[in-house]
């Protein structure tokens, strides 16, 4: 009876035994799985969110691409043409001070709620049109009157154009009128050098020479290419009418000239705002 009894104890024993070891085991385990669990979720949860603070901070009041795809078809609508042949060259975000979009058309009543939304400015390379939108382009008013007033770019005729660039220049700049009426030209070159004469002066009094670095040009001519400066080739963006005492620029690079002045810089199409600053910045940048 006691041999049996031991046995009994022993068996008991050695099975509590081995199911203590397992239940270890198994608790190890699942720690373990809940930790590459809970891992797995932080790391998911942290690329999913960086990738939305990415997003958001790209350009916070970047243009929606539904609101320009309205506002381009109900141009291209309007006047029978490919939303392809159009091309959305500023905008700017707006609170309309009512549901009219302040645009009302005759006899119609307007709420008299703030609306938040978009200015929008559509070129066909030849004329502009403005549109005011509300947030999701859902509600969207062509503006008659600016497009009336507005100044689309206009060809130059072969005979005004300047001579071609040499091969040894990059870019050159002819500025004409203002208060004092002068003209000034100012050449890039290749090897760096920016070189201004006064255009008429005899004794060549008015020349100056300054240097850039080689790769500050070739930084330049990327930049040219990256603002398709050669979209606006031959194009002229004139004064409006009645306007004074303004300086024409005229930009020519070895792809084609445009012309704008100093009066109607700011609305000039986006790419040859940057262009043009690219441009600034080379001339501001040298030195003697």
């Amino acid at each position: 009876m006691k041999i049996m009894l031991r046995n009994y104890f022993n068996t008991n024993q050695g099975r509590i035994f081995t199911a203590l070891i397992l239940t270890g085991i198994l608790s190890v385990a699942s720690g373990l799985t809940l930790v590459k669990g809970a891992t797995g979720a932080s790391e998911n949860f942290s690329l999913e969110t960086s990738n939305e603070v990415l997003k958001d901070n790209i350009k916070p009041n970047r243009l929606p691409r539904p609101v320009a795809n309205a506002v381009l078809r109900d141009l291209a609508r309007r006047q029978g043409v490919f939303t392809r042949q159009l091309q959305i060259i500023d905008y700017n975000q707006q609170t309309w001070r009512n549901g009219c979009l302040e645009l009302p058309k005759a006899d119609e009543f307007c709420t008299q709620a703030l609306v938040p939304g978009w200015r929008i400015v559509v070129s066909n390379g030849k004329e502009n049109w403005v549109y005011h939108t509300n947030q999701t382009g859902s509600a969207l008013r062509l503006n008659q009157k600016a497009n009336e007033t507005t100044l689309g770019p206009v060809q130059i005729p072969a005979s005004e154009l300047p001579p071609p660039l040499d091969r040894d220049i990059v870019f050159r700049q002819i500025s004409s009128g203002g208060f004092a009426g002068r003209t000034y030209k100012t050449v890039l070159l290749k090897d760096g050098r920016l070189i201004r004469v006064r255009i008429g002066d005899a004794n060549d009094s008015e020349r100056s020479v300054r240097r850039v670095s080689v790769q500050q040009v070739q930084e330049f001519v990327r930049s040219l290419k990256r603002s398709q400066f050669s979209q606006f080739r031959n194009l002229s963006y004139p004064a409006p009418s009645g306007a004074a005492d303004y300086i024409t620029y005229t930009l020519t690079s070895q792809e084609g000239t445009v012309q704008y002045n100093d009066i109607s810089q700011n609305n000039l199409p986006k790419n040859l705002q940057t262009a043009v600053k690219a441009w600034n910045q080379i001339v501001a940048s040298a030195q003697s």
